[in-house]
């Protein structure tokens, strides 16, 4: 994977925005030409298959020649994944713009279960909306949908309550990225050792619960593995 946060710009303004986005795109983006140079690095890169590139920012929708860019990124044989965020500008007709130009997937936030809770992390009152209402249109568009939701002290009681919203949207995976205070992210809270541990427990059992309807993943929180063997380990005669 080859996360690459083409832009600074958003409409948003989250509390824990690790690249501190900003209204306006930076003068120093790389231009059409430079991008299209990068993708052609990624794709001499040495390996089968070749690296997916993740499209972030910012939001990557504030880049005018984004779609020229994933036709192009296609057209070397690249895989493209993309990450807008929960915006008025995330509409239908965007996803469907979006499936044409070739994306493998998409991944939106979630960062609180109800509008009042979510909207107040993202800085701008409607997000929730736009967000659920996205991930409808994507699902129903066939593309593969990753939610992402931030843990962290702030956000750890709300966690079940987002998992029993997501689990009725149609995802593919379930990704919950562990705080780093870096960026805006300095003014919030990483969770204890005991409330990862505590939290990481209860996301293994979901894991392996049939009735969960789709994948979930860690960022930033490798002992998930660890975990994950100690309770196969006591399952073992």
């Amino acid at each position: 994977l080859v996360y690459w946060e083409a832009t600074q710009a958003c409409a948003l303004s989250c509390v824990h925005c690790r690249a501190e986005a900003q209204p306006q795109r930076n003068p120093l983006e790389l231009s059409t030409a430079e991008a299209q140079s990068l993708l052609r690095q990624i794709a001499h890169f040495d390996g089968d298959p070749l690296p997916q590139v993740v499209i972030t920012g910012g939001d990557p929708l504030q880049r005018p020649d984004l779609f020229e860019l994933i036709a192009y990124a296609r057209s070397l044989g690249l895989m493209v994944s993309i990450t807008p965020a929960g915006t008025a500008a995330f509409t239908s007709g965007v996803i469907t713009r979006l499936k044409q130009a070739g994306i493998s997937s998409i991944a939106l936030s979630l960062d609180g279960s109800t509008p009042d809770r979510h909207d107040a992390f993202r800085g701008v009152a409607g997000s929730f909306a736009w967000t659920r209402a996205g991930a409808q249109a994507v699902v129903e568009n066939g593309i593969p949908l990753q939610i992402n939701t931030l843990v962290s002290s702030q956000t750890l009681g709300d966690i079940a309550q987002i998992y029993a919203e997501v689990r009725t949207w149609g995802l593919t995976r379930w990704a919950l990225f562990f705080l780093i205070a870096t960026g805006r992210g300095e003014k919030l809270a990483e969770v204890s050792p005991a409330q990862s541990e505590q939290l990481l427990n209860w996301v293994a059992e979901l894991a392996r619960d049939a009735a969960t309807p789709f994948v979930i993943k860690t960022t930033e929180a490798h002992h998930y593995r660890r975990i994950l063997v100690q309770k196969q380990r006591r399952r073992l005669p």
